[in-house]
């Protein structure tokens, strides 16, 4: 969205990628960037003889969490030599697939931008546990002083390790010569983690491409995001279980990818709670609209979201949201205008929502109409590119 945006408005974009990003996902050369794709270094894998007398008594987790640390910072520090090298007015770096910040702004010569979506979210929430807590299951060895004492090595290297990326999170973040992230409650968590200041840069939908289908309201709830445990996708299930045999509706949920293990868990909870429950996986942007645009409700469950993109381009389809009113989502849903939150994760009031609109589809319907011409005024694609362009200029000068 960014990149088409900016270079909508004439400006000239040259992108740096690692050999390991989707080059088939959302590419960006067809708005006229220049792509320079670097592989990822690679270590020579040789130990000395210290490495190689401990290595049986590292955590593999730790291991590869200071190694994608380590490769991070080199492919960074590459990028950024041709980059100095080209003479551009201003760095514009996104969130990375392994370490979430990126450490860029470390080597770059010139005005840099970080758009942040989230710090490492796993080393600053209970999701589901806090990395740094004390292991729940007692050691194995109890008993073997030899195996006990290597159980602590290890853990030790797991701490270790976790100090290690939030310590170089923090260096990288600081390195920008602003941070931008998506929503106010991103702003706070930002703030809490790093003790930096950030600004609010609001993303947009692009509703000339998202539009309801000609097709009919039906009596079934959508959920989108993928079938992973952050998308508490069990509140859906059990807020759906509450309403009447008679008159439950159907859950869709649609993912760009799925946990097989949770995936079996939800898929046994439906059956437990006689909830018929669809599951599908990687479909095209035309299903997932069309999908979108004739539930009678959109129903997002995510735990502490930071902005949540998919509510708006569900009301940009015609649809209602019925959300857990937490993270970003109450920035953008506002109670009986594109949609309905609750103050917490109460499954009976999730159902006294959702029965609203699958019992009355014309409800469900005219609260669509209502909802997308609300998104359409506040939520434009438009605006939100003129926002970030207006940081970029403001940093750049």
């Amino acid at each position: 969205m960014h990149v088409k945006g900016l270079h909508s408005k004439g400006h000239e974009i040259h992108l740096y990628s690692t050999s390991a990003s989707d080059q088939d996902y959302l590419p960006l050369r067809p708005f006229g960037a220049s792509e320079t794709i670097l592989p990822l270094p690679s270590r020579d894998g040789k130990k000395g003889a210290a490495e190689k007398l401990t290595a049986h008594l590292r955590s593999p987790e730790a291991e590869y969490r200071i190694q994608t640390i380590e490769t991070m910072k080199s492919h960074a520090a590459e990028c950024s030599a041709l980059i100095n090298k080209r003479g551009c007015d201003i760095l514009f770096a996104n969130s990375c697939q392994f370490t979430y910040n990126s450490a860029i702004g470390c080597y770059a010569d010139l005005p840099s931008v970080s758009y942040l979506q989230e710090p490492y979210r796993p080393l600053y929430e209970a999701s589901p546990r806090l990395p740094w807590l004390l292991p729940n299951i007692p050691t194995a060895h109890p008993r073997n002083p030899i195996k006990r004492l290597a159980e602590k090595y290890r853990n030790l290297h797991v701490n270790y390790s976790h100090r290690l990326q939030a310590t170089e999170e923090l260096i990288w973040a600081s390195s920008f010569t602003q941070i931008l992230c998506n929503s106010q409650f991103s702003r706070e968590s930002i703030l809490r983690a790093y003790n930096l200041e950030s600004k609010v840069c609001y993303l947009g939908i692009d509703s000339d491409s998202i539009k309801p289908p000609k097709s009919e309201k039906r009596p079934y709830v959508i959920g989108v995001g993928s079938i992973h445990y952050t998308k508490r996708i069990p509140a859906a299930i059990r807020a759906i279980s509450l309403i009447p045999k008679s008159t439950r509706p159907d859950l869709l949920w649609i993912g760009n990818f799925a946990d097989e293990d949770y995936k079996a868990s939800l898929l046994q909870l439906a059956d437990q709670l006689n909830v018929n429950l669809g599951l599908r996986v990687l479909v095209s942007d035309q299903e997932l609209y069309a999908a979108m645009g004739e539930a009678a409700c959109f129903l997002y469950t995510s735990h502490l979201e930071p902005f949540g993109l998919t509510p708006l381009e569900a009301n940009a389809c015609g649809t209602a949201v019925v959300a857990i009113g937490e993270g970003g989502v109450r920035e953008t849903i506002i109670q009986g205008i594109n949609g309905f939150t609750t103050t917490d994760n109460c499954p009976e009031e999730l159902a006294e929502h959702i029965v609203r609109f699958t019992e009355n589809l014309d409800y469900a319907n005219s609260f669509g109409i209502q909802a997308r011409n609300h998104v359409v005024k506040q939520w434009s694609v438009h605006d939100a590119i003129d926002r970030l362009e207006h940081h970029l200029f403001t940093i750049a000068r």
